[in-house]
């Protein structure tokens, strides 16, 4: 049986058993690996990490997308650094406020893979005439884009390790540089890691970074069963847009789904609400060092 191995930790590793190959090989910018799993059903890999997996990319999906989407009160321009899938896309455009979507991915050759592979994860978020679609260095992009983003998404690869090549782009001179694109009272949200104990490190230097630059951070967690952890995500903005306790982001994200018109099927207000009462011990892990 073929497998693809995974190195979750300093002493842990997961074995995918993989029941069908869909595409293997490389870009000019990653290793990729589409295949189906008897459980997850179609998945992807880069660079030997699982991404997303289908029978629960949703989860993963609806936690990164509408906490920030929700928390602002009329998000018109969103920007979305990374997201090749085009499962976040699909999640921004859900909102009727969003007159247009700019997409930055680096990799066209991996997005265009998506596009023919797992079209169904975009529900048809590709052609909606609301979406610019980039293949370019983010940093580069920023140096030119007009700004004036209300939201902005980051999807990129997961920068755990401080050595990761992605680690600058969640680094405070990077959120420093994205500042500048931003409208009045914009909301940033990124996934930031796995939410454990023993390995927080990566997601504390995340939201640190984030809080050197915007007014508030906080963490939150919502557990993927693909990736065996609890995932994390970070959420930023102006203190008065980002709601303190579990009541106040349930009443906020039941309010404004329900203006909205949005379901959420994966998740659910009460349950995104509920991503941001972490454990204890996570909290004080977060705490330590800062």
């Amino acid at each position: 049986m073929l497998e693809l191995r995974q190195e979750l930790n300093a002493s842990d590793q997961v074995r995918h058993s993989i029941e069908e190959v869909l595409a293997v090989g490389r870009t000019a910018w990653q290793h990729y690996l589409f295949f189906r799993s008897k459980l997850h059903g179609v998945c992807v890999a880069l660079d030997g990490d699982l991404q997303s997996c289908e029978a629960d990319e949703g989860l993963y999906h609806e936690a990164l997308v509408h906490p920030a989407m929700l928390a602002h009160p009329a998000p018109k321009r969103v920007l979305i650094m990374g997201g090749g899938e085009g499962a976040t896309l699909r999640e921004v455009l859900r909102h009727p406020t969003v007159t247009e979507v700019v997409m930055v991915d680096l990799d066209e050759e991996f997005v265009g893979l998506c596009k023919r592979l797992i079209p169904d994860w975009a529900e048809g978020a590709w052609d909606d005439p609301r979406l610019e679609l980039r293949h370019e260095d983010i940093v580069r992009y920023l140096e030119h884009t007009p700004g004036g983003f209300d939201v902005v998404v980051g999807d990129l690869i997961d920068a755990s390790e401080a050595s990761s090549p992605a680690a600058e782009l969640y680094g405070p001179a990077f959120y420093r540089k994205l500042t500048a694109a931003l409208a009045p009272g914009a909301v940033l949200a990124t996934q930031a890691g796995p939410l454990t104990p023993a390995q927080i490190a990566g997601h504390r230097r995340v939201r640190t970074a984030l809080g050197s630059v915007f007014g508030r951070a906080v963490s939150y967690g919502m557990n993927v069963p693909s990736f065996y952890s609890l995932w994390g995500f970070v959420l930023a903005g102006a203190p008065d847009l980002i709601p303190g306790g579990y009541a106040e982001h349930r009443a906020l994200f039941e309010l404004r789904a329900h203006e909205r018109g949005l379901e959420l099927a994966h998740t659910g207000p009460e349950a995104l609400a509920a991503a941001f009462a972490l454990p204890r011990s996570l909290r004080a892990a977060l705490q330590e060092g800062t």
